[in-house]
């Protein structure tokens, strides 16, 4: 039986101040190998629906967690922390006493903290305590934030990948349907990126990448969105546009920027990319259609020379 299980299912069926007064050492012993931060409040009614709580029992997790020690027991929240964290967990534990049932509770403070609040009843009908779980959570939750994170993002530059542009354009295309605007879609690749890995390593190219990502955040404004679909290939999405030619003046920056020259790792040397643009509603209507008539500009661009942007034509 775990912790988390043991107040709710055991404590409830005995009365907790015999139980303290008999057997309080043994608790204590018993608690004190538990990861698990345990804390045990009595309950007193000071008007009518108004508790206050003091403490009873803490096993050493919870002291650490509540920087509190022995010298806490017999006081209230209120004479141990500031008044809003105060006022905070008494409303936390009134939940459980005026409920009557166990009260699951997730808090987010220095650490993220999953808590089974149990109120106990005693023979009388009467909640004279309540018995607190609290289990850190926080390498659970970062966890589960980086696999979201991984999950939407490349790992390699930290840009929205694919999933995410898709969902990202599919918002701007939806938000954009009763505005007189469009929103353009730049699709890019280096042209032969290849050589920058044949010739100094993957180790280089990668350390390019990454500071291509950042040369082509710095070419939009904080409302537009650049992604990495993969190897060198990187869509940028542009909102509010209302004409054509600001997607080209962006296209053109950014062709600007990556002709500057490049000091990675070891290296030093100069590339060249190809762009191609679309634009939603002129030539699309849909995220799959807007992102296909890019890429076949794209094609177009290094069809026709390379380091160039080509505008798909307006249909």
């Amino acid at each position: 039986m775990s912790m988390m299980n043991f107040g709710a299912n055991e404590i409830g069926k005995r009365n907790i101040t015999t139980l303290i007064n008999q057997y309080g050492d043994i608790l204590s012993d018993l608690f004190e190998h538990i990861s698990d931060m345990l804390f045990l409040m009595s309950v007193e009614e000071v008007s009518e629906g108004e508790y206050q709580f003091r403490y009873v029992l803490m096993n050493p997790s919870a002291m650490r967690y509540a920087q509190l020690d022995k010298t806490a027991y017999g006081k209230r929240f209120e004479d141990v922390y500031p008044a809003e964290k105060a006022a905070a967990l008494v409303h936390m534990y009134e939940k459980a006493v005026t409920s009557r049932n166990p009260v699951h509770q997730t808090n987010e403070d220095d650490i993220i903290g999953e808590s089974i609040l149990t109120p106990v009843i005693n023979t009388d009908g009467v909640c004279t305590h309540v018995f607190a779980v609290t289990r850190d959570i926080t390498e659970r939750k970062q966890l589960e934030a980086k696999l979201e994170f991984m999950a939407y993002h490349d790992v390699l530059t930290g840009l929205p990948n694919r999933r995410l542009l898709e969902l990202q354009l599919e918002r701007a295309l939806h938000e954009t349907k009763d505005d007189d605007e469009m929103v353009a879609v730049l699709f890019l690749d280096c042209d032969y990126f290849k050589q920058i890995n044949d010739t100094w390593g993957h180790a280089t190219g990668d350390a390019f990448l990454q500071m291509l990502a950042e040369r082509l955040q710095a070419c939009v404004r904080d409302e537009d969105t650049v992604s990495r679909l993969g190897g060198d290939e990187f869509v940028v999405v542009i909102r509010h546009v209302q004409h054509p030619t600001q997607a080209e003046e962006v296209a053109a920056r950014i062709l600007k920027a990556i002709e500057e020259p490049w000091q990675v790792q070891d290296a030093t040397f100069t590339v060249t990319s190809s762009i191609g643009i679309a634009l939603f509603p002129l030539n699309a209507a849909t995220v799959e259609e807007l992102l296909n008539r890019a890429d076949e500009a794209l094609y177009l661009a290094k069809e026709t020379g390379r380091n160039q942007f080509y505008r798909f034509p307006n249909e």
